[in-house]
């Protein structure tokens, strides 16, 4: 009798710890995903006011861009459509890791303080950034929806700051 006892508390103290786990994590119908939006971009894709994430498959163009040591992107300035979806194929030709994060200026701002905040370590690809190690090449496709100017740099500890930033022009 007493295991039973024991095994029935135990039962319902886990039960009644999971559905005050459920509970928190429902209770916010807004998107917002607690720690994991700490940087930028970790959010929903409707949180970029710049654009959107979209399947490489329905791109209209492909553009390269080289991420190089020099800290530059080449080429440093692209022009796009208002509407139109780009495939990013970006790759590191240096001898050090590099990002592609694509934003607008209050976007990029953002990433270049949380990335003072990450202590040198790298952070994962998101909707609208990659990081690519020497040699790698890796594509992002984005629609971009507003007209205006978007940026896209490279937040790697001295990077941004020193020059890695590129723009793209979106004719309305």
């Amino acid at each position: 009798m007493k295991v039973r006892s024991v095994v029935l508390l135990v039962t319902a103290a886990c039960s009644s710890a999971g559905s005050s786990v459920t509970s928190q994590a429902g209770s916010s119908p807004s998107g917002d995903h607690g720690s994991m939006s700490a940087m930028p971009g970790m959010g929903d894709p409707e949180d970029f006011s710049f654009g959107e994430p979209a399947d490489a498959s329905s791109a209209d163009r492909t553009v390269q861009v080289a991420l190089q040591d020099e800290l530059r992107f080449d080429p440093s300035s692209i022009d796009v459509r208002m509407g139109e979806t780009i495939n990013f194929e970006v790759t590191n030709e240096g001898q050090t890791a590099h990002e592609f994060v694509l934003g607008d200026e209050s976007y990029q701002s953002e990433h270049e303080m949380s990335m003072g905040q990450m202590s040198g370590s790298l952070p994962p690809d998101e909707p609208n950034a990659l990081v690519l190690q020497p040699g790698e090449t890796k594509s992002l496709a984005w629609t971009f929806t507003e007209p205006g100017e978007i940026l896209y740099g490279c937040h790697v500890a001295g990077h941004y700051e020193g020059g890695m930033v590129g723009t793209v022009t979106v004719e309305g």
